[in-house]
Formats: structure tokens, sequence, C-alpha cells
């Protein structure tokens, strides 16, 4: 996961509208969403071509979280 994509998602103002989504973030965009991981990485992918998108479920309510870079 790069810089910028963990900032983008420590910075997530909006998360309510994502809860128990995943999302696909991308070059500090999210590129895909929805409940099913499966159908997100495949829309993900065929988005980012080449670059491989870092994956999340947003969770149902706020919790904390420790991201190890």
């Amino acid at each position: 996961m790069s810089s910028a994509e963990s900032q983008f998602l420590m910075s997530m103002k909006n998360k309510d509208e994502y809860r128990g989504k995943w999302i696909a973030i991308l070059d500090n965009k999210i590129i895909a969403e929805g409940k099913d991981l499966q159908q997100v990485y495949k829309e993900a992918m065929e988005k980012s071509k080449v670059r491989t998108p870092l994956f999340k479920q947003v969770p149902e309510k706020d919790t904390e979280e420790t991201l190890i870079l």
C-alpha cells in the first residue's frame, strides 16, 4: 500500500456511505465499491488495468484500527 493510499484511507470523511462495503482505492480515489469483494475486485481491475488497487472493507460502525505499513 502506498503512503498516499494510506493517508486517503485514514482521512476519509464520507465513511458512512461505504459502511459494510468493500472499496477499492487507487490514486486517492475510490474506483469501485460494493458488498461483494469479488465483484469489487473485478470492477477495480477492469478500471486499473495494470496497477493493483488497495482493497478495504469499511466497518459497519466506527472502530479503532491500526494500519501497519
